[in-house]
């Protein structure tokens, strides 16, 4: 009887353990499945540049032109004196706030006074609204820098001024006689009031599409990186190829 009483509570101590065990395979398998079904519910978030980019693990390494334009902007933007963050203030707004009415645009920056102050110019980009002022106002803080910037965005074609006042860089003649530094930064100075007047080429909307998935502070690290010479991923080389790629930087930025 002792015998039969142990062997029986052998069998229930086996059988209970094959239970649990049972019970945690289970348990695991769901846990798994939930996980799974998780990660195909939440998929990777979609990329807003065209399909018919490059893909970003299919990014080339920079040329040695690229190289060599990534110098010149380096030499560009340094003469425009603004710090990393201050570039991506001014970004930021450049990405953020709706694009001008070009002719608007021209008409009130062919209006200020020959010489403008830096506060006189951000007004004339952005009426009316005092952050967006703010964030290009060390941009625009060098003479010779508002002056070449002003040269793009109004030229001598410009409606004129109330009273047949030529624009400012008609009656200066500043554009053909700025040194090469110069109308590089006043390049990039001119794309960060408005992506629009850099021209509204496929090139310029898959730009701006890339900073904006990327975000202004991110894209000005990348581009801040790259211009000083530092590391720069294999990921991160479209916004590079982007900003040196719209053409207002790439002809006034590439010796």
């Amino acid at each position: 009887m002792t015998a039969g009483i142990s062997t029986y509570t052998e069998r229930r101590g086996v059988t209970r353990r094959t239970s649990a065990m049972i019970v945690a395979a289970v348990t695991a398998s769901a846990l798994l499945a939930t996980a799974t079904g998780a990660q195909a519910a939440d998929p990777a978030p979609q990329r807003t540049v065209s399909a018919s980019s490059t893909s970003a693990d299919d990014v080339p390494e920079f040329t040695a032109a690229e190289r060599a334009q990534g110098a010149a902007l380096a030499e560009g933007i340094a003469e425009l004196g603004v710090t990393e963050d201050q570039f991506a203030a001014a970004l930021e707004v450049a990405l953020t706030r709706p694009a001008p009415d070009e002719e608007a645009l021209r008409t009130r920056l062919a209006a200020l006074p020959a010489q403008p102050t830096a506060e006189q110019l951000a007004q004339a980009a952005h009426p009316g609204d005092g952050e967006a002022q703010a964030a290009l106002l060390p941009v625009f803080a060098k003479e010779e820098v508002r002056a070449a910037a002003l040269a793009q965005l109004a030229p001598a074609s410009a409606a004129p001024a109330p009273g047949g006042k030529k624009p400012m860089m008609a009656a200066m003649g500043w554009w053909d006689q700025t040194k090469f530094v110069v109308k590089c930064s006043a390049a990039v100075a001119a794309v960060l009031i408005s992506f629009a007047p850099a021209g509204s080429s496929i090139k310029v909307a898959r730009a701006v599409a890339l900073f904006k998935r990327y975000g202004a502070k991110k894209t000005a690290n990348i581009i801040w990186r790259f211009v000083n010479g530092k590391h720069v991923g294999s990921k991160e080389r479209e916004a590079v190829k982007a900003f040196i790629g719209i053409s207002a930087i790439s002809s006034a930025c590439s010796k």
